[in-house]
């Protein structure tokens, strides 16, 4: 994240939670914190921080970790998603049933086929 959206981050934590405090040098340790943090994934690790430890201040090194385990989750889904075949369309009805006749003739000709094999080998039935 740049300086601007952490400052912007910041202030909007310190609204929600006054603890956090505001100042130079707050900006200073989470702008280094989090200066390999997307704003978006920042903003979800901050709700999901107060959303499991409301009575908790949010801080650098918790929100900076909770990042990290939140991109390497979204980056896991995105090769998951990429790497999932396509699943064939299958037709609702079987060969046999969208062909009846076809089915039929070439039924009646293996049926055929057998018996001469059968009988060329001197098999009778």
């Amino acid at each position: 994240m740049e300086t601007a959206q952490v400052v912007s981050m910041l202030r909007w934590v310190n609204e929600v939670d006054p603890r956090v405090m505001f100042n130079e040098p707050a900006v200073e340790m989470w702008s280094y914190a989090m200066r390999t943090i997307p704003a978006d994934i920042a903003k979800q690790a901050i709700l999901e921080h107060y959303k499991a430890h409301e009575t908790i201040a949010a801080s650098p090194g918790a929100i900076s970790k909770r990042s990290a385990n939140i991109r390497t989750s979204r980056e896991a889904g995105e090769r998951a998603i990429a790497l999932e075949p396509s699943k064939p369309v299958a037709h609702p009805m079987s060969w046999r049933a969208r062909n009846p006749e076809e089915w039929d003739r070439l039924f009646e000709q293996g049926r055929l086929e057998r018996q001469r094999d059968l009988a060329s080998r001197g098999i009778h039935f």
